[in-house]
């Protein structure tokens, strides 16, 4: 029998957990498991009716190119709740484009599907944020689920900096990003999750929720990450996985060249000991990932933005990222 809790982590992994699945996994042929043609990519029908409930699905597609060296979003769609909130140039990063969205309802309800597609051309680079944080409400007759796909073409750059995951007690959903990235590409991507509505008291109690990051580069495969809890199950604050913190941030950086130098340069931006559990490993196939446990989102999205910046300037010649919300 599978454990209940189990947390993916790359082969050079920095901390040991228990109940630990290692799923990471480089330059292997597709199976019925890691294939990117996976059935949560299969068409879902918009309304669809499960024993006097109601699965919705909401949409939003976009598509960029450069245009006279500038970063232009060539065509768009959303259906409600999802939508576009606003995009617009910062100082100092030339041609690249910021873009927000945000969700204008109350939040990820009973029976809601939110897929996302995003196509990066040839040499252009989006900076991508969302208003607010993912709220997963409870889901007492149909779970929720969530899924992004990013497709980046040769010499493209993206940075992923979202607001926290916060699954509502009561809530069963799934998050699920899958990045697929051409020649010479930088991603920079912050998955952060929270425990719950922790200012309110109310911490792992959610049924359960399950998240799957994949970066492909080409045909190989340089991240498969799965993260799993039911704290009626295994209770995480009973376990090693979590030990005190409430809240983790994954942050993947994918750049050509990233090496033994980088990883240092990283490892020195880390977090002290103290409020924060923290560590940095090159991926097998290039490229460098970072694990932080905490106690505060916003300590979290803070110093991601932090240690990407180290690098930032490096390669793209940029100074520091800043989202203003």
């Amino acid at each position: 029998m599978s454990p209940r809790l189990f947390i993916g982590l790359n082969i050079n992994t920095w901390m040991t957990m228990a109940l630990l699945i290692h799923i990471h996994m480089a330059m292997v042929p597709p199976t019925p498991i890691n294939s990117r043609a996976s059935a949560s990519e299969g068409t879902i029908e918009s309304d669809i009716h499960v024993e006097g409930a109601k699965m919705r699905r909401s949409e939003l597609h976009a598509t960029f190119t450069l245009q006279d060296g500038r970063t232009v979003m060539t065509d768009r769609y959303y259906s409600a709740p999802l939508r576009f909130s606003r995009s617009f140039r910062t100082s100092g990063d030339g041609g690249g484009l910021c873009v927000y969205t945000s969700d204008v309802s109350p939040g990820v309800l009973n029976g809601d599907h939110y897929h996302s597609n995003w196509q990066l051309g040839k040499d252009t680079h989006v900076m991508l944020s969302s208003t607010s944080a993912t709220r997963l409400h409870p889901t007492p007759s149909l779970p929720s689920s969530i899924h992004h796909h990013f497709r980046l073409e040769q010499g493209a750059v993206l940075e992923y900096f979202p607001e926290c995951v916060i699954p509502f007690k009561g809530s069963s959903s799934s998050l699920h990003s899958t990045f697929e990235l051409g020649e010479h590409c930088i991603l920079a991507y912050a998955d952060i999750w929270s425990a719950g509505r922790i200012h309110r008291g109310e911490s792992f109690q959610f049924h359960n929720y399950r998240s799957l990051t994949e970066i492909w580069q080409g045909q190989h495969l340089a991240v498969w990450d799965r993260f799993g809890l039911e704290p009626k199950s295994n209770d995480p604050r009973q376990s090693a996985a979590l030990l005190h913190h409430t809240h983790t941030a994954a942050l993947w950086m994918i750049a050509p060249n990233l090496g033994a130098t980088q990883l240092e340069l990283i490892r020195s931006a880390l977090p002290p000991d103290g409020r924060m559990l923290a560590g940095a490993s090159l991926l097998a196939t290039g490229g460098i990932g970072v694990r932080i446990l905490g106690t505060a989102a916003w300590e979290l999205q803070e110093q991601c933005l932090h240690i990407w910046n180290t690098l930032r300037p490096q390669l793209l010649g940029s100074g520091a990222l800043k989202f203003r919300k």
